[in-house]
């Protein structure tokens, strides 16, 4: 497939250029400018002006001249690409749309981490904890471990608290406690259940509230030896949060790299 170049004339522009730039004006012009440097150079320059010298010079460099400006890009003459390439390059820009603002672009998700110019970030998903059937004593219990988790924390963490479009997976454990009591002639009447609501849950938009933790480290990603020492502090940090947390009964886990993209796409959209 070729490339074509397409370029957005002012109609005063094209108007001269079809008054003055014809082929028979940029030869005669062309000429003309070959001749009286040509001259100059001889008589001023070299102090060696010899008509035959001239003669065949200027013979010459016409030919080349005209040689060049009848090549043609794209099936359009040099001489006309040329100038509008320089006047594109050196124009300011006008765009369909904004430009995207650099905190949307700069920076990657490699090996479940998002990668940025002066620091790596990662991200765990929180599972909260049910406590509207614990007793006065264990929910006291509960909190108590909650706080004590709170004054161990390794690092600053930022809490994301956001609805999201609910999915299947979101329902496991509700399906999965449905066969815990369950014998051979339930099982179908389940099955059967299970399958509805799952539909229900896909063509619908139900939403699901989702807890995130964000850890950050500062490094220079493109530094191999302090990206390492920072992916270390990073594992180190993580794994001390979701110990404290599993001592509530909280469950956490790290987002997977797919995870981090459609979080991406969502924040940024």
């Amino acid at each position: 497939m070729r490339n074509v170049r397409i370029y957005k004339d002012d109609i005063r522009q094209h108007i001269l250029r079809s008054l003055f730039f014809t082929d028979s004006m940029l030869f005669i012009v062309g000429g003309l400018c070959i001749a009286g440097i040509l001259y100059f150079l001889l008589a001023y320059v070299l102090h060696a002006f010899n008509w035959n010298i001239y003669i065949a010079l200027f013979i010459v460099l016409e030919i080349a001249f005209i040689a060049f400006i009848t090549q043609k890009i794209d099936n359009q003459p040099i001489y006309k690409i040329v100038p509008r390439g320089l006047i594109f390059k050196r124009s300011k820009k006008k765009y369909r749309q904004k430009e995207l603002e650099s905190y949307f672009i700069d920076f990657s998700i490699q090996d479940n981490i998002i990668l940025r110019k002066n620091s790596i970030i990662q991200m765990l998903e929180v599972e909260p904890f049910d406590i509207s059937l614990l007793n006065d004593q264990d929910r006291e219990d509960f909190f108590l471990k909650l706080k004590q988790m709170i004054h161990v924390l390794p690092a600053q963490v930022q809490v994301i608290v956001r609805k999201e479009k609910a999915k299947t997976t979101d329902y496991s454990k509700h399906f999965f406690s449905l066969y815990a009591n369950s014998n051979q002639k339930r099982e179908p009447l389940i099955a059967e259940y299970i399958k509805n609501l799952s539909d229900l849950v896909t063509e619908s938009n139900f939403t699901a509230t989702r807890h995130y933790a964000v850890f950050s480290v500062s490094c220079n990603p493109a530094k191999q030896q302090d990206k390492v020492q920072a992916m270390k502090k990073l594992h180190d940090m993580t794994i001390r949060f979701s110990g404290a947390l599993n001592a509530c009964n909280i469950a956490v886990q790290p987002l997977e790299t797919e995870e981090l993209i459609n979080f991406a796409q969502q924040t940024l959209r």
